[in-house]
């Protein structure tokens, strides 16, 4: 269960002085919910096998053209980091997971 503190839970970053009534349990959380450590993992566990261009590559391969064309690259790249997600056994909240999606098309970095 997440505290309700000034610092929103990031204890470690904490500039507010609420330090001292953290829990040393709390973890740091995105707006959605989703654990930085899991979205750190999915980002480890993609760059130890793609770099941008070439998890591209694989989603433009893996995916049907008629899909592509109607999610276009971003929404495959979405539901392909699903697949990941699922398969990694992470909790990783979908609205976070389309944002990485969105930068990895976008910036054409798989860093987080």
């Amino acid at each position: 269960m997440l505290r309700k503190n000034k610092c929103g839970g990031d204890c470690d970053s904490c500039r507010r002085g609420c330090g001292e009534h953290c829990s040393p349990n709390v973890k740091p959380r995105t707006e959605y919910g989703s654990d930085l450590e899991e979205i750190m993992k999915l980002g480890d566990y993609l760059s130890e096998r793609y770099n941008a261009r070439s998890l591209v590559d694989e989603i433009s391969r893996v995916y049907d053209p008629n899909y592509l064309a109607f999610f276009g690259i971003s929404g495959a790249t979405e539901s392909y980091l699903t697949h990941f997600n699922d398969s990694l056994g992470l909790h990783i909240a979908r609205e976070d997971i389309r944002k990485m999606a969105e930068k990895i098309v976008e910036r054409g970095d798989i860093t987080f």
